[in-house]
């Protein structure tokens, strides 16, 4: 995935969970009555539900990180292929 789509997939998720928080804390302002019972769940599944983007977002790019490195440091590391052969034994 090239940076440009990876950056455009996480500015989709990011704008639906701004949505999200933004339409259930104008709610609230506008009175819903569900929503007004429940104004600590509100604000906290609102805060929730951004930070739970932002923070794929960094396992994501940490991950991305991490699997670079180790192309960089061993760039020639060779794994055998698995033998067809049971218990090893080529004939």
């Amino acid at each position: 995935m090239s940076a440009t789509a990876w950056l455009q997939a996480r500015t989709v998720e990011l704008g639906a969970s701004l949505c999200t928080a933004g339409i259930l804390i104008a709610g609230l302002a506008l009175g819903v009555p569900f929503l007004r019972a429940r104004i600590p769940e509100v604000f906290l599944y609102s805060f929730c539900c951004v930070s739970a983007v932002l923070l794929r977002a960094a396992i994501d790019l940490a991950v991305r990180a991490v699997v670079l490195g180790a192309h960089l440091v061993r760039p020639h590391i060779v794994i055998s292929p698995i033998s067809r052969s049971p218990a090893g034994v080529v004939r």
